[in-house]
């Protein structure tokens, strides 16, 4: 098929539903807890359960409670509008109160992962400038590390779980108090602080696997926005239990695991575990969950252990799962469906987007393709000139245009000005759409490497080397060999009753050998795991060492 004109592309890959849609109108001030949550108090909502968190079930009015009470709690210790609050926790109840008790009192939460190590930690409280730290006792000795190091900016330590208040002020010459405390305050009577619609209103970081974390500042308008958007692509109802493995400091996690069940009056299931596939698929028998969100990790983990099940279980109540983070090979779609008898639907999205912005939906989708524009999202390709492709199964940089798009990266001056150009921001994705306007992945552009003057993409070798009976999941990068050369190298994981040989690595070899000689693995090295980010996507930056 040829170049398409502006409009045969427009009408190609967006749907009329897309063409039909209109984001709910935006006034000037927002007030995020009461576009989520507090809008169902005094309906029938109001008394169903709203989180299920580790077994402890919380309604929609007692969440309420609580997040007013964490508002009180937090006023009393001196937080004020605009003061950023560093989470570096993982998921609880009290993180999600967190979460909504600081946007009550007007704060900003910057979230980020609690597996970052002790020297990423002081990086985060010194970038932001946060003034409060939430922090679980369990990352205590982390902090204890940096106490001499932390910046004058950070004022009060806020701790969920037990912990000698006295020694960790001694270690690090900050007040401290217990998330106890703060929950214990009677519930405000205060009514959530309003946020102007363009506000600064919560953060994220990426994942700093190319350079140092950057962290991606939102606005308010994102909570009537993303819940709209998506709540629409993938029919959430009030009816749905909703399991997103991903933690909360993670856009993959918070928004459809958390912030869109809870604004469409949804059951939300939050773990603290670790999404091991023993507590994924009781999480997801126990309480008949219906829309499971998760990445192919977490997938591939449950396959292969139920693959060793004499009679896995059922999961009559699960009607629609989507994964995002990584290409998922082929193979897996197919015995996904073989063992849940649904589809497993992929997508694409970014924290800077605020959420995903190509995806699959129930209505609309094709196995093993990304889907279609979200609903609101603008789709462009770029080729490396920055000219824009519209011939299908040509790959380009994916840009989009969205007004749920990062307003810049904190303190990031530079970045921000090459990634968000206009009204577009550039993803660092390699994409391509059909002839039937669907999109699908190519590559990261920073994993793609030359080998002899020609452009290899991991994901091709990846997908070569899936597809073989031995292989659980493999990961390729470029390295330079002892003449100099850039060479793929291949790290796979094995399936159970496998074992590593030379004649393996010479079958593997030849699963690859049929996409381009070019493409051949120079060495394949076999791991017990593959190394991942804290976003769990494989992180390649420590395979290359």
């Amino acid at each position: 098929m040829a170049e398409l004109t502006v409009e045969a592309y427009r009408k190609l890959v967006y749907t009329k539903a897309w063409q039909d849609w209109r984001d709910p109108e935006i006034p000037e001030w927002i007030d995020p807890v009461g576009a989520i949550l507090d809008k169902h108090l005094g309906t029938p909502i109001e008394n169903k359960t709203a989180v299920i968190a580790d077994g402890e079930r919380v309604s929609y009015g007692e969440l309420s409670v609580m997040a007013r009470q964490v508002q009180a709690g937090l006023t009393g210790i001196g937080v004020e509008p605009e003061h950023r609050i560093l989470f570096f926790a993982t998921d609880s109840l009290d993180y999600v109160a967190m979460w909504l008790g600081g946007l009550r009192t007007g704060a900003i939460p910057a979230v980020v992962s609690d597996l970052y190590k002790t020297s990423d930690l002081l990086y985060f409280i010194t970038d932001t400038a946060c003034r409060f730290l939430y922090i679980d006792a369990e990352q205590i000795p982390k902090l204890v590390e940096i106490g001499a190091k932390l910046p004058a900016s950070l004022r009060t330590i806020i701790v969920r779980g037990d912990i000698d208040i006295g020694a960790l002020a001694d270690a690090t010459a900050r007040n401290v108090v217990t998330f106890t405390a703060i929950r214990a305050t009677a519930a405000s009577t205060s009514p959530s602080h309003l946020r102007h619609s363009n506000d600064i209103t919560y953060m994220f970081y990426s994942g700093g696997t190319t350079g140092t974390a950057k962290g991606i500042t939102h606005l308010a308008y994102d909570f009537l926005i993303v819940p709209a958007r998506h709540g629409a692509m993938w029919e959430y109802t009030a009816d749905d239990v909703v399991y997103a493995t991903s933690k909360k400091y993670f856009t993959h996690g918070v928004w459809p695991g958390l912030f869109i069940p809870l604004s469409h009056g949804a059951t939300a299931i939050i773990t603290r575990d670790p999404p091991r596939p023993d507590v994924v698929l009781d999480a997801l028998g126990r309480h008949g969950v219906t829309k499971w969100v998760t990445v192919p990790t977490v997938i591939k983990n449950a396959l292969e252990v139920m693959r060793g099940m004499k009679e896995p279980p059922r999961f009559p109540a699960l009607s629609f799962a989507v994964s995002a983070s990584e290409k998922i090979p082929p193979q897996v779609f197919q015995e996904f469906f073989d063992r849940f008898g649904i589809e497993m639907h992929d997508s694409i999205g970014s924290s800077e987007i605020a959420y995903e912005w190509i995806v699959n939906s129930p209505s609309d989708f094709r196995r093993g393709s990304l889907g279609r524009p979200v609903f609101g999202c603008e789709v462009k390709l770029i080729d490396d000139d920055g000219a824009e492709i519209r011939t299908p199964n040509v790959a380009g940089e994916c840009c989009i245009k969205s007004p749920t798009s990062c307003f810049f990266y904190w303190r990031k001056y530079a970045k921000s000005r090459e990634t968000f150009v206009g009204d577009w921001a550039r993803t660092g994705d390699s994409l391509f759409f059909d002839e039937d306007g669907y999109f699908w992945f190519s590559s990261r552009n920073n994993d793609v490497f030359k080998v002899s003057g020609l452009w290899v993409s991991p994901t091709d070798i990846e997908s070569a080397l899936n597809d073989h009976p031995a292989v659980l999941e493999s990961a390729v990068i470029g390295y330079t060999d002892p003449d100099g050369l850039t060479k793929p190298k291949a790290f796979v994981v094995l399936r159970s009753g496998h074992a590593a040989g030379p004649a393996l690595v010479d079958a593997l070899k030849a699963q690859v050998r049929p996409i381009g000689g070019y493409k051949l693995p120079s060495a394949i090295e076999v791991l017990a795991e593959l190394p991942r980010t804290t976003l769990m996507k494989i992180d390649r930056k420590a395979l290359r060492g």
